[in-house]
């Protein structure tokens, strides 16, 4: 796993002479103003490219200076399939320590670190953090039958908000979190294809490997930070987002007939009674569909009821088609790859 992504900002006046005249000459700004008085209504700061031969991190400078891109694009050789250093380990403290260093190396001004105490006012705020996995398929094929399946998960957290080829979102507009599920292989042609891009290069051999890739991404947005403090995001934390976010989907058992299944959901609710419940609203939704079962449930038994089906190994991707899908045995074998070599194995 890594992390993918990082927006971070400090207010300027907390930047020194040099560094905050360097900051405010970056980037054009579009300014609105009325034609008859002159006033300015207000003005804006467009994002500028920091970079240096291959690596490179957004920066805008406003009333705070902001900085996001991927921390992995900066750190090492610039691979952001499964990144390096503080970005594979999932240090988000290390990742923006190495962002903020790298601009203000690039920008020759010195920036402030991140060793202010939690409550200070001069500290960064980060309120963006992609945590991403790589799950190993057997070909783009059995990637890009996943992405069918998962394409239909529903309820719950999860909204599928947008499709687009071989990608799918989910709540893209939550200020919370989010998710994105996409074939890596393919992105990384279309990159290579792009005149725009100027990150690091992959060579036809890594873009074949990475046709098994089956990206799954975890965005925590500025909510998600207003309630955890982002100094407290240790790996552990993020990680345990991302097994929560996605294996629900997917579930915790293999299950095998009906008669297996039926088994499994009275034994995972508290009294014989809740679990025939459970296995009721199992067929129903087999036989009705997610929303018209739903209706016929009051909330808190609704909610129960899915309860009890997670706990009896069903993902959300099950609950949501009324079945047992059949991606839960390919991705319950998948790897979770942390490098070329592993994907190469």
């Amino acid at each position: 796993m890594l992390i993918d992504w990082v927006t971070v900002r400090i207010p300027l006046q907390h930047l020194n002479v040099e560094a905050r005249t360097a900051a405010l000459e970056l980037g054009d700004r579009v300014c609105c103003y009325c034609p008859k008085t002159g006033i300015v209504r207000y003005e804006s700061h467009r994002w500028e490219s920091v970079r240096s031969d291959s690596h490179q991190i957004a920066v805008r400078a406003g009333s705070d200076l902001w900085l996001q891109g991927s921390p992995a694009r900066i750190i090492g050789n610039g691979c952001a399939v499964f990144g390096s250093g503080p970005s594979a380990a999932l240090d988000l403290r290390g990742c923006v320590d190495r962002m903020v260093a790298f601009v203000g190396g690039q920008l020759g001004v010195t920036l402030p670190g991140t060793n202010c105490d939690l409550d200070t006012s001069s500290d960064w705020i980060v309120s963006r953090v992609d945590v991403t996995g790589n799950l190993a398929l057997g070909s783009l094929a059995e990637v890009r039958a996943a992405l069918s399946v998962l394409r239909n998960v529903e309820g719950g957290r999860y909204r599928v908000s947008q499709q687009a080829g071989d990608t799918v979102y989910w709540s893209h507009l939550s200020k919370l979190r989010s998710g994105k599920a996409y074939a890596k292989g393919p992105h990384l042609r279309y990159l290579m294809k792009s005149p725009k891009y100027d990150g690091y290069r992959y060579g036809t051999d890594d873009i074949q490997l990475a046709d098994n890739l089956l990206r799954l991404e975890l965005k925590l947005g500025r909510e998600w930070f207003r309630r955890n403090p982002w100094k407290t995001a240790t790996p552990a934390a993020l990680t345990a987002e991302w097994n929560n976010y996605f294996l629900r989907m997917i579930g915790g058992v293999e299950v095998e007939t009906d008669n297996d299944l039926q088994e499994r959901i009275i034994s995972a609710a508290k009294t014989e009674g809740q679990g025939r419940a459970a296995y009721g609203c199992w067929v129903m939704i087999q036989n009705e569909g997610w929303e018209r079962a739903r209706e016929f449930f009051t909330k808190t038994t609704w909610y129960r009821n899915l309860q009890i089906l997670r706990a009896a190994g069903l993902g959300d991707a099950d609950i949501s088609a009324g079945q047992v899908v059949p991606l839960r045995r390919r991705v319950m074998e998948a790897r979770l790859i942390t490098n070329w070599s592993q994907l190469a194995a």
